[in-house]
């Protein structure tokens, strides 16, 4: 073959270790090409499947000498999607498994598969005026030191009204200056050992109810200076009590 040529033809074999694959023209005779590389576009790699038409670059050097450019769309091998603003490479062969794909009409971005593995060697960031990290089952978060720098921290329990918050740590709360304010209609925290809980100003405890404090040995309530206790009838202070337990 003197000239180059362009071809179409379908994939006979595919030799997926090394990039390359056969192909049958047809036209003649069914004959099939000797194994041939795939181009892979800066190092892509997507192997066509047996029985796929695709466009095959004869070189001007002999037939054997020739170059997969790629699949091509036709009847069999319909866009999964389309539009004229839309930008779509599929992963996977099964319909919506895995792909990524942008709307450029609406500068929509998404990208999705069974399981997703985002890994910064050195350093990860989710930056944007509005972050929403979503999960039906659960949500882990594994690190060494986590910090939380917001002016509004809100907990909601959800559809339930029910929140269970399980923590088995030690926990220190240290709010000297600013208000720390937190809204639950129920919650279970356990510590295994000490909770310190430390205002420059006051802390204060309402409940509409009840208020339960447990402590399997000891409880400690100490104020630098008065101590008081208060109910719908009564208010005292430690002191006014041991002044008239010495009565």
């Amino acid at each position: 073959m003197a000239n180059s040529e362009i071809r179409v033809g379908k994939v006979s074999s595919v030799n997926y270790d090394k990039g390359m694959a056969r192909v049958t023209y047809r036209d003649k005779d069914e004959s099939v090409t000797m194994e041939l590389p795939m181009m892979n576009f800066h190092d892509e790699y997507r192997m066509p499947e047996p029985g796929q038409d695709v466009v095959v670059a004869h070189l001007s050097n002999g037939s054997s000498r020739a170059v997969l450019l790629g699949t091509m769309w036709n009847i069999k091998n319909i866009p999964k999607e389309s539009g004229k603003e839309l930008y779509r490479k599929d992963f996977s062969r099964k319909k919506d498994a895995a792909y990524e794909r942008y709307d450029d009409g609406t500068g929509e971005y998404t990208l999705k598969a069974a399981n997703v593995h985002i890994n910064g060697v050195n350093e990860t960031i989710l930056d944007g005026p509005y972050v929403e990290i979503a999960a039906n089952i659960s949500i882990l978060l594994q690190t060494d030191d986590m910090k939380i720098d917001t002016q509004r921290l809100m907990i909601t329990s959800g559809e339930e009204d029910k929140l269970l918050a399980d923590i088995k740590t030690d926990v220190k709360i240290d709010q000297e200056e600013n208000e720390f304010e937190a809204i639950v209609l129920k919650a279970l925290i356990e510590f295994v050992e000490d909770l310190k809980i430390k205002a420059g100003t006051g802390i204060e405890v309402i409940a509409d109810e009840e208020i339960e404090v447990r402590a399997g040995k000891e409880i400690n309530l100490s104020a630098g200076d008065t101590l008081r206790l208060s109910d719908g009838k009564h208010s005292i202070t430690l002191t006014e009590i041991v002044e008239r337990l010495g009565e």
